[in-house]
């Protein structure tokens, strides 16, 4: 690649000659840059003789973006052996004129990412103390300078400028979050990616190749080789016959000596695998669900405020000395999540470990630190305070529904600016929608979240408005409209928007969705001579739409807004010509397309009145249907004519998980609620059926299968009650196949929640 891209080396004395007149023409800088005029341009762009792979990739990609936005032949790059007449665009430090340009620049005290831009006569020089710091600079110079913007993966508009004239270039960036990533389908593509900045790369990605000229992440965090569940470091199938305890409450007890050696010892021999052992924050993370602690975890959690976060860090904290007595120099990261999320009292942690809060009971209605999330917001905050180096992993998409209208752009971009004030936290990991492309608004968040990362002063709405006026054209305005809608719907509503949020949320009302689908109609005319554009505005309608389509019984039998339609025909059409243009594959996390064809294709009827609530007042009783339910895994919603309303949750036999949950933000707002799951088997008999509430991880009541496959729902009382509104996701009801055929299945109608007496 070199060789094709570089000039051969010219005569010496005309290279000295040359290299001379360049930083001669240098000093005080001109006013500004005309870059080209009328389609011709002096300047050319250079690098260093020995440029590496990504240096050289920053160079052609600025060379071809000034060429496509002016028209104007910027040639084939110059470098140090043989440079070129005229001012030059100096790329990269590793080369003879930019040091010589700019020497006040003190590139020296640059972080990895940061660059400087500085002019020097008419010459510019953009240049990162690293290769990956340099590629920013010229990403940085063609967006936030030159208007450039990458979009999505399959968009980037370039504005025409046939003459262009700048204002000399004088900047100094180095981005306020260390590291940066979005783990979603979009954010995942590379090129993509580091056209916006971002530049962690973990958990998969990290495992997938890279070109040369992009190989340039931060693999310091949970990349390849480089983190371990507890049961990873303390194999279950070796140790679980001979000491049960070991495993205690479904995680490990962290205060035993035994498991904190082992886990020591396993991690050496991971470290030892790793290219640079120093260079990585090795991750120890918990298994993803919930923990019953120990006799002793529970005594060391009292003794810290009661928090099970405290045998937690003291158990990583003795882990990671032991490693360290072998391995001087290694670094620990460990999450704080679920049971966990709260720091504990009176502990601080080393220099050399480093804490990673899940936001998993993030209500993204709001900001991390307002509303429902006050109490999360003073967790972040507690662990800023006993930790050096923090990074917050985020939650920003809604794993129940992809496709759903998901209303937390401008509270993930107020999080954000907030999360910038606390100084110990150096990084963010957004994880999105990674199961499938074209989810809801996805490159939009990409983009925004690129942007605040590096610079988290700028105003979000701003933001918004211009991706929108790039990306959608004349239909700017009516999707900016949509997305203020949609963000007030959700205020009003007083819904819960958390990371599994069913598709029955109150702000999907009719009103709603008639004002959301006139925007959608005037943004479509406002673009219907761009078929490119119109393809934008439908994919960014193929959300409402999925939303009318699965509650289309509702908003027919409603006839709340006048005038509006379902025009089930057109709607239907446009949805599924969508789907299979942007190539979507999930419709939430583990729902492939075939469940979502089932979903669309049944057809409702009005729930039958449920048995509990006989002889009970309106008030006294609701029904939470199957759409209200969190479902997860092989489960399904599929037409069933049994059930009271014509569809039912569908569960495997064979399936271990709690596939069918309830969270308790769908209880009526008031009031003491006992629980009923109305639920059937088809099947042989076998096994049972677990119907239970949490925590504790233990309380259930198991009902034996050939009880219940009669052909008829039966209402199990939930164990537990009574039970009350509440919008902490950490607390719930779930229904579990127990020892059952593959071929069998568990049925769930619906939960009906009944005033405690």
């Amino acid at each position: 690649m070199r060789a094709k891209l570089l000039p051969a080396p010219i005569a010496a004395g005309k290279r000295e000659a040359l290299l001379a007149a360049i930083i001669k023409s240098g000093g005080p800088p001109a006013r500004t840059l005309t870059l080209a005029d009328h389609g011709a341009t002096r300047y050319h762009v250079q690098v260093g003789a020995l440029a590496d792979a990504v240096t050289l990739h920053a160079a052609t990609d600025l060379a071809n973006y000034l060429k496509r936005m002016t028209g104007s032949n910027f040639g084939r790059l110059a470098d140090d052996n043989a440079p070129q007449e005229g001012p030059s665009i100096v790329i990269g430090l590793d080369n003879r004129l930019a040091r010589a340009l700019c020497p006040s620049a003190a590139f020296e005290t640059l972080r990895p990412d940061g660059f400087v831009l500085c002019t020097s006569g008419e010459n510019l020089v953009i240049a990162g103390t690293t290769s990956r710091g340099t590629l920013y600079g010229v990403n940085w110079f063609l967006d936030r300078v030159l208007g450039v913007k990458w979009l999505a993966p399959d968009a980037t508009y370039v504005p025409s400028r046939p003459t262009l004239q700048i204002d000399a270039p004088h900047d100094r960036q180095v981005p306020r979050f260390a590291y940066r990533e979005v783990l979603s389908w979009e954010g995942q593509d590379k090129a993509f990616r580091a056209h916006n900045l971002l530049n962690g790369e973990s958990h998969g990605p990290s495992f997938e190749p890279t070109p040369a000229e992009l190989d340039d992440w931060d693999h310091s965090w949970l990349a390849k080789g480089g983190d371990a569940s507890f049961w990873d470091l303390l194999p279950r199938d070796k140790y679980w016959k001979s000491h049960p305890d070991w495993y205690a409450g479904g995680q490990v007890a962290m205060m035993n000596a035994d498991v904190r050696r082992i886990m020591a010892e396993q991690i050496v021999e991971r470290l030892k695998a790793l290219p640079d052992y120093r260079k990585v924050w090795f991750g120890i993370h918990d298994m993803d669900w919930g923990w019953d602690m120990d006799a002793d975890s529970r005594k060391f959690a009292d003794q810290h405020g009661g928090n099970p976060s405290a045998p937690l860090v003291d158990m990583v904290e003795d882990v990671a000395k032991r490693v360290r007595a072998v391995m001087p120099g290694a670094r620990f990261a460990f999450n704080a999540y679920h049971w966990g999320f709260a720091p504990p009292a009176g502990m601080v942690l080393p220099d050399y470990i480093l804490v990673y809060p899940m936001t998993i009971q993030v209500d993204y209605s709001t900001p991390l630190n307002l509303g429902r999330n006050v109490q999360l917001g003073r967790s972040l905050a507690g662990w800023n305070v006993m930790a050096k180096h923090m990074l917050v992993w985020d939650h920003v998409t809604n794993f129940a529904g992809f496709l759903q209208p998901t209303p937390n752009i401008y509270p993930i971009g107020a999080s954000i600016k907030w999360l910038a004030t606390l100084p110990s936290v150096s990084g963010y990991f957004a994880e999105g929608s990674w199961a499938t492309p074209a989810a809801e608004f996805a490159s939009l968040r990409v983009w925004m979240i690129g942007r605040l990362l590096w610079d988290p002063r700028q105003d979000v709405h701003q933001l918004v408005t211009e991706y929108c006026r790039d990306y959608f054209g004349a239909a700017a305005p009516q999707l900016v409209a949509y997305i203020d809608l949609m963000h007030a719907a959700l205020a009003a509503s007083g819904d819960v928007l958390s990371e599994q949020t069913p598709v029955n949320m109150k702000m999907y009302s009719p009103q709603f969705v008639a004002q959301a689908d006139k925007l959608f109609d005037k943004a479509e005319q406002a673009v219907a001579s761009d078929p490119a554009l119109l393809a934008r505005v439908r994919q960014a309608r193929m959300p409402l739409d999925f939303v009318i389509l699965v509650r289309r019984r509702e908003y027919q039998d409603a006839q709340a807004v006048p005038g509006w339609q379902l025009d089930y025909a057109q709607r239907i059409a446009r949805f599924n010509s969508t789907v299979q243009r942007t190539h979507v594959s999930a419709y939430r996390q583990e729902g492939d397309l075939d469940g979502l064809n089932q979903l669309l294709a049944i057809e409702r009827r009005p729930a039958s009145r449920p048995a509990p609530s006989a002889g009970l007042p309106s008030g006294d009783w609701s029904d939470i249907q199957d759409l209200g339910l969190n479902i997860y895994s092989s489960a399904r919603i599929v037409a069933d004519a049994t059930a009271s309303d014509g569809a039912a949750i569908r569960m495997p036999g064979d399936s271990s998980v709690w596939a069918a949950q309830l969270k308790l933000d769908k209880l009526p707002r008031e009031g003491k609620w006992d629980l009923f799951v109305d639920v059937r088997v088809a099947g042989g008999g076998e096994g049972g059926v677990r119907v239970g509430s949490y925590p504790p991880m233990d309380r259930f009541e198991q009902v034996p299968a050939s009880a219940l496959n009669r052909g008829r729902y039966q209402s199990i009382s939930v164990p537990g009650g009574p039970f009350v509104f509440e919008s902490d996701h950490e607390k719930g009801v779930y229904v579990q196949a127990v020892d059952m055929k593959a071929g069998d299945a568990v049925f769930v109608d619906r939960v009906v929640a009944v005033r405690h007496k």
